[in-house]
């Protein structure tokens, strides 16, 4: 076993090896999160003996639990059951340790989709016909009503948000159902026993909401550790669960020890710098510098995605393979107009959420990505589009700015080797501004390289040259036919194909008929 905790360094060691109940480890990115989780799983079990049905490893997606789990595999024989998402873990405990006859509910409850629950909420306020306000957001106006919010966006008065909320408590009830929410409320709630655990270890504890960490303090108990892994400056998920500052809380509440990881080991001495620059700290790095970082500006986004379009067709002739490369965005809406340019010439995948998507991440083909979507990703080549003010950052209140900032810091920290950041001048989005975002002014002049694109096309012009450059590329390729053997491509159009033979001289063929094949 000496051998294989010599793979550590000293800072991931000491964590690994601490024998404090509270741990809160901050772990920059790249700096071997994961690889510490594995080892203080292995650490707690073949060198402190402590059985694995004692151990609990809390994730945020399914992605991480298998990954941690397939780690594992590969150094110790026995199945660590326990590790797995908030809410699956919740389930389980549900099913497995609480009387839910007590409650009003049996053991094969049904756990209903996002949208099974809004369709219930919608069915409630018709046949009940309640006054609610904002219909298409019901489901965040419950969110809110949770969090102790009646009235929601420029609503002057109160609705009948608390009634709806009360009678689809009374629903799920009566035909056994639970959300995604209630996995976790229920289980703090009804979980009235000492469970068995005694380590704790959560993953992405940036991310974590209250509720989760009541969770969390339910399954310790008062006899169990709790060691957290994460990096405050990823938190990216505030508008959505996650709770600011939630390190800090854990941190005070606990007195607990914290280590750090700021050794990089993922991306090039240039981009982990720029990435430093970004948050104010220094993040150490095992690698050299690489390429500059480059700023192209462009007249809008159709020749922003023509510009990207050719540097990825670039690097596929060099034989980059494309499942080493991504595009990231801010928002939804700029993923659609790249998939639309860039999925004429090349295999792309436009990708909404990375969880459950696996297969599709590790197919040969370039990924389109939100920044959100993003996180916990990495590629050897990565571009980012729109970074104009308004967008990147997508608004200037300070708090959501921070988060914004961040959101951009874990952009720029998906590429190991090569990053581009492009902006547009002649924004067709109301919000944008037609100039860079004030992030880009915040990375070091010395590690960019500026280029001014002024190429002005439209759409249709754009495919034009894409159509006329492919064809281009046919001529003088070798050709060989079924009836006439090999000859070279003299002239090609939309219909057209004309072949010079060795022996039979030139032939010409409707492109829709021809039988021969490129060489």
């Amino acid at each position: 076993m000496t051998s294989l905790f010599d793979k550590l360094n000293s800072f991931q060691k000491r964590a690994v090896e601490t024998d404090e109940k509270y741990v809160a480890l901050r772990a920059s990115v790249g700096s071997g999160k994961t690889t510490v989780i594995v080892y203080r799983v292995l650490y707690l079990h073949l060198i402190k003996k402590v059985p694995l049905n004692k151990i609990m490893v809390l994730t945020f997606t399914n992605k991480a639990a298998e990954e941690l789990k397939e780690r594992l595999k590969n150094n110790i024989d026995e199945e660590i059951k326990y590790i797995g998402t908030f809410h699956s873990i919740a389930n389980r405990i549900l099913r497995e340790n609480v009387d839910l006859d007590r409650y009003g509910y049996t053991r094969d409850f049904k756990i209903i989709t996002y949208e099974e629950a809004g369709e219930i909420l919608n069915n409630i306020a018709k046949e009940a016909r309640l006054n609610i306000k904002y219909k298409s957001k019901i489901q965040k106006r419950i969110e809110e009503f949770k969090n102790g919010n009646l009235l929601y966006a420029n609503m002057k008065k109160e609705d009948d948000i608390e009634k709806l909320y009360e009678e689809y408590k009374r629903v799920k009830k009566e035909k056994n159902l639970m959300d995604y929410e209630d996995l976790i409320i229920n289980c703090c709630d009804f979980l009235n026993e000492e469970l068995d655990f005694e380590y704790i270890i959560v993953d992405e504890f940036q991310d974590t909401d209250y509720m989760q960490l009541n969770l969390i303090e339910k399954i310790a108990g008062k006899r169990g550790s709790i060691f957290v892994v994460g990096d405050p400056n990823q938190t990216i998920y505030s508008f959505r669960t996650g709770t600011k500052n939630i390190f800090k809380i854990f941190i005070e509440k606990y007195n607990a020890i914290t280590y750090d990881l700021f050794i990089n080991y993922r991306s090039t001495r240039t981009i982990t710098e720029a990435a430093a620059a970004l948050i104010g700290e220094k993040i150490y790095c095992e690698k050299e510098y690489g390429e500059p970082i480059k700023i192209t500006s462009h007249y809008d986004a159709f020749n922003e995605a023509n510009y990207i379009l050719r540097r990825i067709m670039e690097l596929k002739e060099k034989g980059v393979y494309l499942k080493d490369i991504a595009v990231l965005f801010r928002r939804q809406v700029q993923g659609e107009l790249l998939y639309d340019v860039l999925s004429r010439e090349v295999e792309c995948e436009f990708i909404k959420d990375a969880e459950g998507e696996e297969e599709r991440i590790n197919r040969e083909s370039v990924k389109l990505l939100t920044l959100h979507s993003s996180k916990g990703l990495e590629f050897r080549y990565v571009f980012i589009v729109g970074v104009n003010e308004g967008n990147i950052p997508i608004s200037t209140k300070r708090e959501i700015e921070e988060e914004e900032l961040r959101l951009f810091f874990v952009g720029v920290t998906r590429a190991k080797e090569v990053l581009e950041i492009s902006y547009i001048k002649s924004p067709s989005y109301f919000e944008f501004k037609g100039y860079k975002s004030q992030y880009i002014s915040m990375l070091p002049k010395n590690l960019l390289l500026e280029q001014d694109s002024s190429s002005k096309y439209t759409l249709n012009e754009i495919y034009d040259m894409l159509r006329l450059e492919k064809e281009k590329k046919n001529i003088e390729k070798k050709v060989t036919h079924k009836k006439y053997g090999e000859g070279l491509v003299i002239y090609e159009d939309d219909n057209i194909l004309k072949v010079k033979f060795d022996t039979y001289g030139e032939k010409e063929f409707l492109k829709l008929f021809c039988q021969g094949e490129f060489i």
